[in-house]
């Protein structure tokens, strides 16, 4: 396990962010706060040092996050705080990104926000400045704004030049030209936990295992190089699944479940990518996958914010909608009322230690008796994973478009 990883069970395990991982030799982030000023929201970053950073905004949903090489952040200054109403601010949280990384990540309230990043001295901070309305194409605007007393310059030294909002080439650079050969696929649960159970003693770690040894076959074929997270009825933690398919070097990341919910009506294929927001169905289905209570789940969408959430996340969005609808339109051949409850997003822990563009996919649910029976054949495990093999082919196709059209 690499020590970002062990870090991150570390973190599980105690509780607490900075519990005896801290390395030597970091800066600190002293404090994260909000102002709001007239035409702006202001998110200031102090630090004990003076480091280099980075940001990148990112969209669905719409936020912007900074990355702050050298320091730690922890305590009072990683507690989320609100914008007031009518902020262009949601939330402002932060966190490590990695060991020697600290993030600090702005949920945005408006699309279309264009933020400007700077940094001022003495002491050295990062200002993140969102405007509340855009801006009016009125030449008068700007005197009659001066005469009104609405606009008063900042009691602070001249900023520096705004700073790029760009993701680090070299990791953009090894994403985009990256072809995808090598796929992960892991089957849920197994061994002692059985998954979500269904009538006549049907388990989903049996289901999924079924579809994933289909789906190494089917992607086989198509050329694909497979790595089989489990390929028997036994147990794993869910770091160690990621673990393999990081050490493997695997491309995408696929793991394989099956719902179940109270009511026996609920039916349907949906398909999950990491994000730390959610609804109560999304968090009902996290708690059970990740095997946390809700409460747990809270903590957990903290610790989500300031270590995920970086350059995979639009690979795997497009890595997931090609899935759920190559799937969902190859179950409907066969079985004509098959429901899409479409991608959403969540807090599945097997999600977000991955390195790679990573998904969960729920193929239905074991608790609805038309779905469960369907799920206990080989007929619907072929094709389930034809429907996902489609989805991966159409992923490595849009991939090695991109790939070509970049020489």
């Amino acid at each position: 396990m690499n020590p970002l990883r062990a870090a991150v069970v570390l973190l599980f395990a105690l509780g607490s962010l900075g519990a005896g991982v801290r390395p030597a030799g970091l800066g600190d982030v002293r404090s994260v706060s909000v102002s709001e000023e007239a035409e702006v929201t202001r998110v200031t970053i102090e630090l004990s040092v003076k480091p280099t950073f980075s940001s990148h905004a990112l969209a669905n949903p719409n936020r912007l996050y900074i990355d702050v090489d050298g320091t730690w952040l922890e305590g009072a200054a990683a507690a989320p705080q609100s914008g007031a109403l009518g902020s262009s601010l949601r939330v402002v949280r932060g966190g490590q990104n990695t060991l020697t990384k600290s993030r600090v990540v702005l949920e945005l309230g408006k699309a279309g926000v264009t933020p400007k990043v700077y940094a001022l001295e003495n002491p050295f901070r990062i200002v993140a400045e969102l405007p509340k309305a855009a801006p009016k194409p009125d030449v008068a605007a700007a005197p009659r704004a001066k005469a009104l007393g609405k606009v008063t310059p900042p009691k602070e030294p001249k900023p520096a030049p705004a700073v790029e909002v760009e993701i680090p080439k070299e990791i953009q650079r090894d994403w985009d030209q990256r072809s995808v050969r090598r796929i992960a696929i892991d089957a849920g649960h197994g061994g002692k936990d059985p998954g979500a159970l269904g009538a006549k003693n049907l388990r989903e770690a049996h289901v999924v295992l079924s579809i994933a040894r289909e789906l190494r076959r089917e992607l086989a074929v198509r050329g694909f190089e497979i790595v089989m997270v489990r390929d028997g009825d036994v147990f794993l933690e869910l770091g160690e699944r990621t673990d393999l398919a990081n050490h493997k070097d695997a491309d995408l990341f696929l793991s394989i479940h099956a719902n179940a919910a109270k009511s026996r009506k609920l039916a349907g294929v949906e398909t999950y990518l990491l994000d730390t927001r959610y609804d109560r169905q999304t968090a009902r289905v996290a708690a059970r996958e990740n095997g946390t209570s809700l409460k747990e789940l809270s903590d957990l969408q903290m610790l989500l914010a300031s270590l995920k959430l970086g350059n995979n996340e639009r690979y795997a969005a497009r890595y997931a909608n090609l899935v759920q609808s190559s799937l969902v339109r190859r179950l409907r051949k066969s079985y004509r009322d098959t429901v899409d409850l479409g991608v959403k997003r969540g807090p599945f822990l097997v999600l977000f230690q991955a390195d790679m563009p990573a998904i969960l996919v729920e193929v239905g649910f074991v608790s609805n008796a038309a779905e469960g029976k369907r799920m206990a054949s080989r007929d619907f495990a072929r094709a389930a994973a034809e429907g996902i093999a489609d989805g991966v082919s159409a992923y490595r196709e849009q991939q090695e478009r991109r790939i070509l059209a970049r020489r």
